[in-house]
């Protein structure tokens, strides 16, 4: 088979790489129901009787002490492609009320050292800030390599905080930032016991904070303070203005709740002032927000649950990018909105007045696919300076989008990827595979729409299976979707993660799905003349499958979509049996598919634990092994035959492992040794009907 580039242009699947490639490649060419909506409050949460706003009761500038000061830090591993947003707004609030702020990037001081000292010119040491090496954040990776590289500098960058003189400390929380902020907390406290420390985002309103950080984590609950719920720039305020009021606690309390009403048109614009812009990886650049929330509810998501969509009105947005431009000379802007285009007229009114008002400038944003926007619409995006948009298409599947509430079809995901190409944007995808929902012949559909925007896409991310966001739909209402947990959430779990009734969709299907997706995404490359990216490629898929046609026919440009298909041949009697089964069937979509592209063709794929695991990490990978070998001959005569192996037990950490010998294996052990499997048939035994659509 032909070979892919020697390396991922994106160096990993991060969306920032994707967006630093994007903004250069462009530039060198053209120069879930939350069910109550009010979280059940802890006891020792506070509630202002006046309400949640952010403005002060006397909505003037007040007076304070030095000591009434805080000092904001973000630890790392974050982004370092500009600075961070939400510390620039909050600074941006809080310095327009009279607090005094000093801000700690800690995370861009951390990246910067090990780069100045050519830290990762040693032997088997790549950039910890890419994706892939997300481990080296976590235990024991943290204790063993990550904390001595960092120590010196984590420590120091307390004594500035400590230098501050300010009364409180807040930290941005990060599942990935976590160890390092609990560890600066933690010394923190030893040498200032007096500093009150606040920590919020995203992490920090995880419904299991606490139990991760006291109980797993073994931090002291002492350590912080306050947490804040919901939008900072509310809470936070409310919080300092009404803290001396609060009665003395043993124990963090929780601050706020998801009430969110901000009208973003009255904030402040961030202040960027504390960041010197060319310690980041693109130093012309900042986000803004035009909007915040989303109009939609997908049920895998809980991002948009938080807060009710609001949008900014679009002469407000252009007069921020001005004092932006004026300030610090930034020309590119990262419209950080969870779709830019949730308030549509708004979103036209604001592209057509950036042309109108000739601003030079470039920016790229998430956006929602809508089959509202035309060719000449996505004309206008690309002259008002975008250069790309990142549109969270997730599933090519028609039943899949509805069941995860996506109010979009496939037509709709087709123009406007059509349209954005031929406009001279960068699109880039998301991709959510393994939906609980998501079967076989859903998994076809999803290849078909690959397949069929290989041309009109820059890059795509595939993700690494569909994960369980607190307060999503498929979180909090489990169990319409027939995920297998009994009372609670991941009391019944496979693997130590979520799976649906009858083991019909385990992490080891999901994997298998994913991998084979990977598998495709470089065939359209290599064989079928598509410039789609995968972000997620790694080089070591080369060695786990070969690929060739049998005829010199040339692959087909479009696959139509066929439904009614079935691809439940494989079946058996013991739990054993029915898993081993199932997953002999996951293939055989596959075969299908390759036959309708390529025509006639022989594939065999690896399934190997240490290749998978070295690639895809252990959070994805498992203790499976597998041959399988296809081959579909010119009559269409299909030869199909696995031979798979697993073993119940778990790739990560000593305690996923005790979780998995001590309570799941006890359950019901799913470990089976090597089986085969064979089919022999026609490959139209496997077509189904055309949709009106298609015909």
């Amino acid at each position: 088979m032909s070979d892919e580039p020697s390396e991922n242009p994106f160096f990993n699947e991060d969306r920032d790489q994707v967006i630093k490639r994007m903004i250069e490649e462009k530039l060198n060419h053209a120069d879930s129901h939350l069910g109550k909506l009010q979280p059940k409050l802890n006891e020792h949460t506070y509630t202002h009787p006046r309400g949640y706003n952010y403005y002060s009761e006397t909505h003037q500038i007040l007076n304070h002490n030095d000591s009434d000061g805080i000092s904001f830090v973000v630890a790392p591993a974050w982004g370092v492609l500009f600075p961070p947003y939400n510390l620039a707004r909050l600074t941006g609030l809080l310095r327009k009320y009279g607090y005094k702020v000093d801000v700690h990037d800690v995370n861009i001081q951390c990246h910067q050292h090990l780069l100045d000292t050519n830290f990762y010119e040693q032997p088997g040491i790549d950039n910890w800030w890419h994706g892939q090496h997300y481990w080296v954040w976590s235990s024991p990776a943290w204790e063993e390599k990550t904390l001595p590289a960092l120590q010196s500098l984590l420590d120091e960058a307390v004594d500035k905080i400590i230098a501050d003189n300010n009364s409180i400390a807040g930290f941005t929380l990060y599942t990935s930032n976590i160890m390092a902020s609990m560890y600066m907390i933690e010394r923190l406290k030893r040498l200032e016991p007096s500093v009150t420390v606040v920590v919020g985002g995203p992490q920090a309103f995880n419904t299991d904070f606490e139990h991760n950080t006291f109980d797993i984590l073994g931090f002291d609950k002492n350590l912080i303070d306050y947490r804040i719920e919901g939008e900072g720039e509310q809470e936070l305020l409310t919080l300092l203005e009404n803290r001396h009021l609060l009665s003395p606690s043993d124990n963090m309390v929780t601050f706020g709740g998801f009430r969110g009403k901000l009208d973003l048109n009255e904030l402040p614009f961030p202040d960027y002032s504390d960041y010197d812009l060319n310690l980041y990886d693109y130093s012309n650049g900042v986000s803004i927000e035009t909007s915040r929330g989303c109009v939609a509810k997908c049920t895998f998501c809980a991002e948009t649950h938080f807060w009710k969509y609001r949008y900014r009105k679009s002469n407000r947005v252009i007069e921020e990018m001005k004092h932006q431009i004026n300030r610090y000379g930034t020309r590119h802007f990262w419209f950080v909105d969870s779709l830019a285009n949730g308030a549509y007229t708004e979103f036209k009114n604001l592209i057509h007045e950036i042309v109108e008002d000739g601003l030079d400038i470039t920016w790229n944003s998430y956006a929602r696919c809508d089959g509202r926007m035309d060719a000449d619409l996505f004309k206008m995006i690309k002259k008002s300076g975008c250069l790309g948009l990142s549109f969270g298409v997730e599933s090519g599947s028609e039943k899949v989008l509805v069941d995860m509430k996506k109010l979009i079809k496939v037509w709709e995901i087709e123009n406007n990827l059509r349209d954005g190409k031929e406009a001279g944007l960068f699109n880039h995808i998301n991709w959510v595979i393994g939906f609980p929902t998501e079967g076989p012949s859903e998994v076809l559909h999803s290849l078909h729409v690959m397949y069929n925007i290989r041309n009109w896409v820059y890059a795509i991310s595939p993700g690494a299976t569909c994960n369980m966001s607190p307060f999503s739909d498929i979180h909090v209402n489990w169990d319409k979707y027939k995920i297998a947990w009994k009372e609670e959430v991941y009391d019944n779990t496979f693997l130590s993660q979520w799976f649906t009734h009858g083991y019909v969709n385990t992490i080891l299907h999901r994997f298998i799905r994913l991998k084979f997706v990977n598998i495709w995404l470089l065939l359209c490359k290599t064989h079928s003349d598509g410039i789609i990216i995968n972000a997620q490629h790694q080089e070591g898929i080369n060695n786990l499958f070969e690929f060739k046609t049998l005829t010199d026919a040339k692959a087909v440009d479009y696959i139509p979509q066929q439904f009614g298909q079935r691809f439940d041949y494989f079946s058996g009697d013991s739990s054993q049996e029915q898993l081993s089964a199932s997953l002999a069937n996951e293939h055989l979509p596959y075969a299908w598919a390759l036959y309708q592209v390529y025509g006639p063709y022989e594939i065999k794929i690896t399934h190997d634990q240490d290749s998978d695991n070295n690639m895809y990490g252990p959070y994805t990978a498992n203790p499976y092994w597998a041959t399988v070998n296809m081959r579909v001959d010119s009559d269409g005569e299909l030869t199909f035959k696995i031979s798979q192996k697993f073993k119940h037990a778990s790739l990560r950490g000593a305690e996923d492992i005790k979780q998995v010998n001590t309570i799941e294996c006890v359950r019901e052990d799913m470990s089976f040794d090597w089986v085969e499997h064979q089919l022999r048939c026609n490959i139209t035994d496997f077509d189904g009907k055309l949709s009106e659509d298609e015909t």
